[in-house]
C-alpha cells in the first residue's frame, strides 16, 4: 500500500513538473542610447514582469542613462544579472589576456552599483575569444593563424590567467555576489580529455563559478543534438540566437526562425527548468517574445535521435582535434613531413613528365 502511494506521489510530481513553465531569462547586449530607449518602453517591462522573466544585461558602460534603466528594472522587480563586458579594443569578452582589465572593470562596476544603489541577482562572466582575433579573421587571417599557433605552446599565460580570474571570482563572492559563467560547450570535452588546447587556441580560460551556462546556440553550432549532449544535471542552458548582439566587421551571428527556436525550447524544457535566450532585443524585433510567453511547454519534445547521432559524430572529430592540438610540436612534425612528402612527390612527377616529353622529342 505504501509503495503504491509513493509511486502515485512520484507520478503526480512528475506530471506537475512537466506542466510547469520554465524560468525564462533573456540576454540583452544593446549599447548606448539603444539600450536606454529600449527600456523606456513600459509595455515591454510589463510583459517581462508578467512572464516572470529575468535579464542578463551586457554592461558596456556605466552611463547615467544605463543607470536609470537598471533602476527602472529594479523598481519593476525584474531580476537582473550584471553581464560584465570590456571595451572592444580590450577584447570585449573576458579571455586569457585581459584578466587585469577584467579585474579593473569589476572594481568600477562595484563602485557604480554602490553609488546608485543598484540591485543585482549576480554577475555573469562571458568566456569567449578576444574580439580583436575576430577582426583579424577578416583583415589578416594569416597573421591570426600564426598568433594562435604560437598560443598552443603558451602554458604560462594560461596558468597566470587562471590565477587572476579565480582570485577575481573569489573577490566577487566575498562581496556577496553569485557568479555565473557563459561557456563554449566544447570546454566540457576538454575537461573530460584533460587537454588545454582549446583554451590556448581561442585564448579563453576554464574557471570555476557558482553556475555554468553552456551557450548551445544552434544558429551557430549546428543541429539541436548539441542541447541534450552538452546539458548536465541541474544546469541551465542558453539558446539562440534570435538576432542582435555585437557585430564584428559588420557581420552578425545568424538567427533562428521561430520554428527552430520553438523546437529548441521544447527540447531544453525536457531537460531543465532554467532556460536562457539570446537575445531579448532580437526576440522583441522578430515578435518572438509573445510567442515564447504563449508557448505550451507541456507538449512533448520533438524526436531528435537522428540529430543526436549526427552530433555525436561531430563531437568525435572535435575531440580528436583537441587531442592532436594538445601536442603541437608532434603535430607540426607530422604536418611538415606530409608537406615535405607532397613537395617531393610533386617534383618527382615534374621530372618524370619532363623525361617523357624529352623522349618524345628524340
Amino acid at each position: 500500500m505504501k509503495r503504491n502511494l509513493l509511486l502515485a506521489f512520484l507520478a503526480l510530481t512528475m506530471s506537475l513538473n512537466s506542466l510547469a513553465d520554465p524560468n525564462i531569462s533573456f540576454f540583452c547586449e544593446l549599447q548606448g542610447n539603444d539600450f536606454n530607449e529600449f527600456f523606456a518602453d513600459s509595455a515591454l517591462i510589463n510583459e517581462l514582469v508578467e512572464m516572470h522573466a529575468s535579464l542578463r544585461i551586457g554592461l558596456h558602460d556605466f552611463s547615467a542613462g544605463r543607470t536609470l534603466a537598471i533602476q527602472k528594472l529594479n523598481t519593476a522587480g525584474i531580476p537582473v544579472v550584471a553581464w560584465l563586458l570590456l571595451p572592444e579594443e580590450d577584447g570585449y569578452w573576458f579571455n586569457m589576456h585581459n584578466g587585469e582589465k577584467a579585474t579593473k572593470r569589476y572594481e568600477d562596476f562595484r563602485e557604480w552599483s554602490l553609488q546608485n544603489n543598484l540591485k543585482w541577482e549576480g554577475i555573469g562572466i562571458d568566456l569567449e575569444p578576444d574580439m580583436n582575433d575576430g577582426k583579424l579573421i577578416f583583415s589578416h587571417p594569416w597573421k591570426l593563424a600564426w598568433r594562435v599557433y604560437k598560443r598552443l605552446y603558451d602554458n604560462k599565460s594560461l596558468k597566470e590567467a587562471k590565477v587572476i580570474y579565480q582570485e577575481l571570482i573569489t573577490r566577487m563572492k566575498n562581496d556577496g555576489f553569485k557568479v555565473e559563467s557563459y561557456l563554449i560547450p566544447f570546454i566540457y570535452d576538454e575537461r573530460e580529455l584533460k587537454t588545454t588546447s582549446l583554451q590556448k587556441l581561442l585564448g579563453i580560460v576554464d574557471i570555476e563559478t557558482d553556475v555554468e551556462i553552456p551557450m548551445l546556440y544552434t544558429s551557430a553550432l549546428g543541429n539541436s543534438g548539441i542541447i541534450p549532449l552538452y546539458h548536465h544535471d541541474n544546469m541551465p542552458v542558453a539558446l539562440g540566437s534570435t538576432g542582435g548582439g555585437v557585430k564584428i566587421n559588420g557581420a552578425e551571428i545568424a538567427s533562428l526562425t521561430w520554428s527552430a527556436l520553438e523546437k529548441d525550447l521544447l527540447i531544453a524544457n525536457s531537460l531543465t527548468n532554467d532556460i536562457h535566450i539570446f537575445s531579448l532585443e532580437g526576440s522583441v524585433e522578430k515578435g518572438y517574445l509573445s510567442q515564447i510567453r504563449n508557448l505550451s511547454f507541456n507538449q512533448d519534445a520533438p524526436d531528435i535521435s537522428s540529430e543526436i547521432k549526427e552530433e555525436k559524430n561531430q563531437i568525435k572529430k572535435v575531440r580528436f582535434l583537441l587531442v592532436m592540438l594538445d601536442h603541437p610540436f608532434l603535430l607540426t612534425i607530422v604536418i611538415m613531413a606530409i608537406a615535405g612528402s607532397v613537395i617531393f612527390l610533386f617534383f618527382k612527377l615534374v621530372k618524370l613528365v619532363i623525361r617523357i616529353l624529352n623522349k618524345k622529342k628524340i
